[in-house]
């Protein structure tokens, strides 16, 4: 119960931290991420799965080698590993839910965020020896695409901590997800490299 009691604290001690150093809002600015962003969303009705023929991904991502591919065509996504000894990431394609497709993009992408964050935190809360501390969470353009990111740390005893960073992004009937996480990079290192991840990712959907 201590973590549930926590947790509230730490979401504002993450926005306090991200207000500090926010320009003054302004009518046509990006607002900050809220914990319970996916509670008002449409229920999530079925749908057609996505197509997935049409994604690729090259052998190579952000200078990490391919590991491997997941997919469920019946449920409609598709996800490629990538890694190196010291760094794991992962890219994640599937469809927006019936229902879902009229709705504006501040809402689709700050909402699914909110559905993604609070799984994170019932796999660590379920676990016996975890804790997790979000450090940065906030909506951005990237690109022209509206974008959710996140930053924490997995804690465990007697190891470093896992840093982890989440990027997230909707791209016209999809979502592209990004994820990686390493003990030796830094998040600001993750960010990054889940940025170019993302980008040499697009571009090789428009090569092929």
């Amino acid at each position: 119960m201590r973590f549930r009691r926590t947790l509230p604290a730490l979401l504002a001690s993450a926005v306090l931290s991200l207000a500090g150093c926010a320009t003054p809002a302004t009518q046509n600015s990006i607002r900050t991420l809220q914990a319970g962003d996916g509670d008002s969303l449409p229920r999530q009705l079925p749908d057609q799965p996505l197509a997935l023929g049409r994604f690729h991904a090259p052998p190579e991502l952000a200078g990490l080698a391919s590991d491997g591919e997941i997919s469920s065509d019946r449920s409609g996504w598709r996800q490629w590993l990538f890694g190196d000894p010291d760094t794991r990431l992962t890219v994640t394609v599937y469809g927006l839910p019936a229902g879902w497709r009229d709705l504006d993009e501040e809402r689709v992408v700050s909402g699914h965020y909110g559905q993604l964050r609070q799984q994170r935190i019932n796999r660590v809360y379920n676990s016996d020896n975890q804790s997790i501390r979000f450090t940065s969470e906030r909506l951005f353009d990237l690109e022209g695409h509206l974008t959710a990111s996140a930053r924490y740390l997995v804690n465990q005893p007697d190891r470093r901590p896992l840093r982890e960073v989440l990027l997230l992004t909707v791209d016209g009937d999809h979502f592209v997800r990004i994820e990686s996480g390493s003990r030796e990079r830094n998040t600001t290192e993750l960010l990054r490299l889940s940025k170019r991840a993302l980008a040499e990712f697009r571009a090789f959907q428009a090569s092929h």
